[in-house]
Protein backbone atom coordinates (compact mmCIF):
# COMPACT_ATOMS: atom_id res chain seq x y z
CA UNK A 1 0.00 0.00 0.00
CA UNK A 2 1.45 3.30 -1.06
CA UNK A 3 1.48 5.85 2.23
CA UNK A 4 -0.16 9.04 0.90
CA UNK A 5 1.78 12.22 2.19
CA UNK A 6 -1.49 13.31 3.63
CA UNK A 7 -2.82 10.18 4.99
CA UNK A 8 -2.29 10.94 8.68
CA UNK A 9 -4.60 13.98 8.29
CA UNK A 10 -6.96 12.08 5.95
CA UNK A 11 -7.82 9.77 8.97
CA UNK A 12 -7.68 12.12 11.20
CA UNK A 13 -10.72 13.44 9.01
CA UNK A 14 -12.48 10.43 8.44
CA UNK A 15 -12.32 9.48 12.43
CA UNK A 16 -13.71 12.93 13.00
CA UNK A 17 -16.74 12.64 10.65
CA UNK A 18 -17.34 8.93 11.91
CA UNK A 19 -17.63 10.35 15.10
CA UNK A 20 -20.01 12.90 14.37
CA UNK A 21 -22.18 10.45 12.57
CA UNK A 22 -21.77 8.00 15.74
CA UNK A 23 -23.20 11.07 17.77
CA UNK A 24 -25.83 11.78 14.93
CA UNK A 25 -27.01 7.58 15.36
CA UNK A 26 -27.05 8.26 18.96
CA UNK A 27 -29.21 11.57 19.05
CA UNK A 28 -31.67 10.54 16.12
CA UNK A 29 -34.21 8.15 18.20
CA UNK A 30 -34.11 11.71 20.52
CA UNK A 31 -35.27 14.13 18.42
CA UNK A 32 -37.90 11.72 16.92
CA UNK A 33 -39.17 11.47 20.79
CA UNK A 34 -38.98 15.22 20.88
CA UNK A 35 -41.50 14.97 17.38
CA UNK A 36 -44.20 13.13 20.23
CA UNK A 37 -43.24 15.12 22.98
CA UNK A 38 -43.85 18.53 20.89
CA UNK A 39 -47.26 17.29 19.25
CA UNK A 40 -48.43 16.85 23.14
CA UNK A 41 -47.48 19.85 24.24
CA UNK A 42 -49.12 21.32 20.88
CA UNK A 43 -52.35 19.07 21.64
CA UNK A 44 -52.68 20.43 25.71
CA UNK A 45 -52.01 24.33 24.90
CA UNK A 46 -55.11 23.88 22.15
CA UNK A 47 -56.80 22.40 24.96
CA UNK A 48 -55.58 25.24 27.08
CA UNK A 49 -56.44 27.81 24.84
CA UNK A 50 -59.79 26.04 24.02
CA UNK A 51 -60.88 26.79 27.84
CA UNK A 52 -59.69 30.08 27.87
CA UNK A 53 -61.10 31.18 24.57
CA UNK A 54 -64.01 29.32 24.38
CA UNK A 55 -66.07 31.06 27.34
CA UNK A 56 -65.74 28.42 29.33
CA UNK A 57 -63.17 30.33 31.75
CA UNK A 58 -65.39 33.25 31.65
CA UNK A 59 -67.78 31.55 32.92
CA UNK A 60 -66.46 29.88 35.68
CA UNK A 61 -64.82 33.53 36.65
CA UNK A 62 -67.93 34.88 36.86
CA UNK A 63 -69.38 31.80 38.93
CA UNK A 64 -66.47 32.28 41.38
CA UNK A 65 -66.97 36.05 41.67
CA UNK A 66 -70.38 35.31 42.25
CA UNK A 67 -69.51 32.87 45.18
CA UNK A 68 -69.64 29.53 43.26
CA UNK A 69 -67.31 27.41 46.28
CA UNK A 70 -64.94 25.55 43.64
CA UNK A 71 -61.66 24.14 44.84
CA UNK A 72 -58.34 25.75 43.20
CA UNK A 73 -55.86 23.79 44.86
CA UNK A 74 -53.18 22.50 43.33
CA UNK A 75 -49.56 20.34 43.56
CA UNK A 76 -47.68 23.75 43.19
CA UNK A 77 -48.69 24.88 39.86
CA UNK A 78 -50.40 28.30 39.36
CA UNK A 79 -54.03 28.09 38.97
CA UNK A 80 -55.55 27.71 35.56
CA UNK A 81 -57.98 30.03 37.43
CA UNK A 82 -55.45 32.75 37.31
CA UNK A 83 -54.94 34.38 33.84
CA UNK A 84 -51.24 35.07 34.00
CA UNK A 85 -51.30 31.16 34.31
CA UNK A 86 -53.07 30.63 30.92
CA UNK A 87 -51.48 33.62 29.69
CA UNK A 88 -48.21 32.33 30.44
CA UNK A 89 -48.27 28.79 29.25
CA UNK A 90 -49.68 30.48 25.76
CA UNK A 91 -46.38 32.80 25.32
CA UNK A 92 -44.19 30.44 26.59
CA UNK A 93 -45.40 28.00 23.52
CA UNK A 94 -45.34 30.43 21.36
CA UNK A 95 -41.92 31.75 21.88
CA UNK A 96 -40.59 28.01 22.12
CA UNK A 97 -42.82 27.04 18.47
CA UNK A 98 -40.81 30.18 17.07
CA UNK A 99 -37.67 29.17 18.24
CA UNK A 100 -37.93 25.29 16.67
CA UNK A 101 -39.35 27.39 13.50
CA UNK A 102 -35.96 29.30 12.99
CA UNK A 103 -33.95 26.11 13.67
CA UNK A 104 -35.54 24.51 11.23
CA UNK A 105 -35.43 26.99 8.97
CA UNK A 106 -32.07 27.71 8.99
CA UNK A 107 -31.08 23.78 9.40
CA UNK A 108 -32.72 23.64 5.75
CA UNK A 109 -31.77 26.69 4.15
CA UNK A 110 -29.31 26.25 1.48
CA UNK A 111 -28.03 30.05 1.65
CA UNK A 112 -27.11 30.12 5.40
CA UNK A 113 -23.79 28.49 7.38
Amino acid sequence: MAHHPDMHNMQNRINHIQSRYREWCALLPELEADLARWQQAAELINELDGFYTGGEYLALHEALENGASLDLTTPGEHSIMSQDALWTAYTDFQRIAWQRLRLATEALDPQTD
